[in-house]
């Protein structure tokens, strides 16, 4: 009886979910991304980017925020995605490729290291642009 009674609660809390979910006007997500390539710039001012290639699942998903954050030796990035709630879009996935700035602003010389939605990169911030790299450069993950 107590089982049958927490199975309803249950199926009543999702179903509560669910028409929350409905009321939004969209509905967030995180994109999935296959791959990345990180640019650093050797020359003053010092410079990564890296660009992000994936897929969305529908053409009414779209890119919706890129936030960083600083994490140790290096940079966190996630891509999120919005979809307009009640939208009727075939599943077809769409490819893209963002190019994001990654904000180093403070990083001293040395190797670090990003991910992008879980993807990992590294780039390098050089003290002397005269110097020979001791690291690849413009790598593809």
């Amino acid at each position: 009886m107590r089982g049958l009674a927490l199975g309803l609660l249950f199926a009543l809390g999702c179903a509560g979910m669910r028409a929350m979910e409905e009321d939004r006007a969209y509905q967030a997500g995180v994109a999935k991304v296959e791959r990345i390539h990180v640019r650093d710039q050797r020359d003053p001012p010092a410079m990564v980017s890296v660009t992000a290639y994936g897929e969305l699942p529908d053409a009414c998903t779209q890119l919706d925020r890129v936030r960083q954050e600083r994490r140790g030796a290096g940079i966190d990035v996630t891509l999120t995605t919005r979809r307009e709630s009640g939208a009727d879009c075939a599943v077809a996935p769409q490819p893209f490729i963002k190019t994001i700035q990654l904000l180093i602003d403070g990083f001293t010389p040395g190797l670090y290291f990003v991910t992008v939605n879980g993807v990992p990169g590294s780039f390098q911030v050089y003290d002397d642009p005269g110097m020979p790299d001791r690291f690849e450069r413009d790598r593809v993950w």
